[in-house]
């Protein structure tokens, strides 16, 4: 994986946190499911420019928000 900004490869995983960690939640999801709206993010930060990329889970995504014939990315 390279950086989107600079293009090295020198990455570091990790996430960013607040007073509590952060998660990303979708306008209009259903609620009314056996887990819960937020999705959990994590960050990759390039060493060399401080770049930082924020990754959701993609799957989840498409559970809260009935597009779970769309394909795309996953969190890992």
């Amino acid at each position: 994986m390279k950086c989107l900004r600079c293009g090295s490869e020198s990455l570091v995983d990790g996430a960013i946190y607040s007073p509590i960690r952060t998660a990303f939640r979708p306008q209009g999801a259903k609620f009314l499911t056996l887990e819960t709206g937020d999705i959990q993010t994590k960050a990759i930060m390039c060493k060399n420019c401080g770049y930082v990329e924020i990754i959701g889970d993609a799957m989840k995504l498409r559970r809260l928000t009935s597009d779970a014939g769309e394909s795309s990315g996953n969190i890992t």
